[in-house]
């Protein structure tokens, strides 16, 4: 008799994939930092914004594909939310990061600042419910 078919694999968990700014300022910087530390800590896998953007289909497909989305915002603008909005992703968590006292042009790239982003997401990330804006 086949092992396997007695029993078989467990399903996958449902992906979480996390979109950062990544933009030219310094909140930018530590919004990309924040999603490549929950990508390296296997609380999401990072994914390509420039590529959500531009419509690649792959990039695409894996948005769609994903159990949910996780975007990190460095400043007000929230271009990382706009973009995954047009591109007609309407449901995500969105980490903003001036919601939790990082400010753009004043907010040198730290570790303390990265693990701030970082607990901040978890906070989003966890299944307990929360005040994040979705």
């Amino acid at each position: 008799m086949n092992d396997n078919a007695a029993n078989p694999p467990a399903p996958a968990k449902p992906t979480t994939v996390v979109y950062a700014c990544s933009g030219c300022s310094d909140a930018g910087e530590l919004a990309d930092r924040i999603a490549r530390r929950l990508a390296r800590e296997g609380a999401a896998e990072m994914s390509c914004l420039a590529g959500i953007g531009g419509r690649v289909k792959p990039l695409v497909n894996k948005a769609a594909g994903a159990g949910r989305i996780l975007v990190v915002d460095g400043c007000p603008l929230n271009c990382a939310a706009h973009t995954l909005r047009l591109a007609g992703f309407q449901k995500f968590d969105h980490l903003e990061l001036q919601k939790i006292g990082i400010r753009k042009g004043s907010c040198p790239v730290t570790e303390e600042l990265i693990s701030a982003g970082v607990r901040a997401a978890a906070e989003i990330l966890s299944p307990e419910p929360h005040d994040a804006a979705h």
